[in-house]
């Protein structure tokens, strides 16, 4: 069983898994555990020339299952591990000049750690290319880092939960300049897939609106996907209509100035926005509320855009969900 993955070493120690590879048991990953190691997301096939990712910035893998030849270049290791269907990776020797000795490992890559001085480079085989890295390139918004991530949500403390949806755990962090954030996780068993992350964030970034959730930033590397909100203090809305407690401060004044923010926000995204949106699961649950009790309309995942003369748009498929907005006094 393949044992692939790579931690990234600091204040708060977390593990992912490399390029084309998956967690062996997600559930617990999700809580911390990652002593089953990861397995090959698709099945491996020897069948043409192997394509090799390079990883830079990183402690080798222990060395139990790797050869060695101080002559051979770097591009002669590439081709000889190119035709080796046994092969999973290799490096150069030499720390100093990249183009002397090879080392390349046959089995196992154990013990790779992500490392924030010294430079080393590992090409990993990856024959199955994928297109998931172009969604990088179609961003519009800043590129977190891990550790920042990991050490305002003191590494995804159970305490740190504030929620869980259709695209997996939220988590309530603070950044060291002390702004409080929303981390969405998307979950290794979420329903919602690449498609609905890119499309929260494809359309969020471009979207500037008092009554739209703001997106701050993401985080992609390889299975794990995360997106970094303003934190909303009075969470959803349906935290308060289906509370009775909460529920008695929605007089009607309050009530009357909720609908009509959302209201605006529905206007901008069908009529103002450059990308006239429809977003297509609106409900309680997905309007959060700021400290001020303003609504801000959140969860793009199944939201679609529309041409600027069109008034609508056609779908074959049933999305959303089965909720009806309620209110009872």
């Amino acid at each position: 069983m393949w044992c692939l993955w790579r931690c990234v070493i600091n204040s708060s120690p977390v593990c992912g898994c490399l390029e084309k590879f998956v967690p062996k048991h997600p559930h617990q990953w999700e809580t911390g555990d990652w002593s089953g190691g990861c397995v090959r997301r698709k099945p491996y096939h020897c069948n043409k020339e192997h394509v090799f990712l390079k990883y830079s910035g990183i402690k080798l893998p222990d060395t139990e299952h790797s050869q060695y030849d101080k002559t051979m270049t770097l591009e002669g290791c590439r081709q000889v591990c190119s035709r080796n269907c046994s092969s999973t990776a290799y490096s150069s020797l030499d720390i100093t000049n990249g183009d002397k000795g090879c080392l390349f490992w046959s089995g196992k890559l154990i013990d790779t750690r992500k490392l924030w001085k010294r430079t080393r480079h590992l090409y990993q085989d990856s024959s199955e290319l994928e297109k998931e890295e172009e969604t990088k390139e179609e961003l519009e918004l800043p590129m977190f880092q891990l550790p920042t991530i990991t050490t305002a949500t003191n590494n995804f403390a159970v305490n740190k939960n504030i929620g869980e949806g259709g695209f997996g755990p939220v988590y309530k962090g603070v950044l060291e300049e002390g702004q409080e954030i929303a981390v969405k996780r998307l979950s290794r068993t979420s329903m919602q897939g690449l498609d609905e992350f890119k499309n929260e964030v494809i359309y969020i970034a471009k979207l500037q609106h008092r009554n739209i959730m703001r997106l701050l930033g993401c985080f992609i590397q390889g299975e794990e996907k995360m997106l970094i909100y303003e934190y909303m203090p009075n969470k959803s809305l349906d935290s308060y209509i289906f509370d009775h407690t909460k529920k008695k401060l929605l007089d009607w004044p309050r009530c009357f100035h909720i609908i009509n923010e959302i209201a605006r926000g529905l206007l901008y995204l069908h009529q103002d926005s450059r990308l006239r949106i429809i977003h297509r699961d609106l409900k309680a649950s997905n309007v959060l509320l700021d400290i001020e009790m303003n609504p801000k309309i959140s969860d793009f995942g199944m939201a679609r855009s529309v041409a600027g003369n069109e008034m609508g748009a056609k779908t074959c498929n049933v999305v959303g969900s089965w909720d009806t907005w309620l209110h009872v006094p």
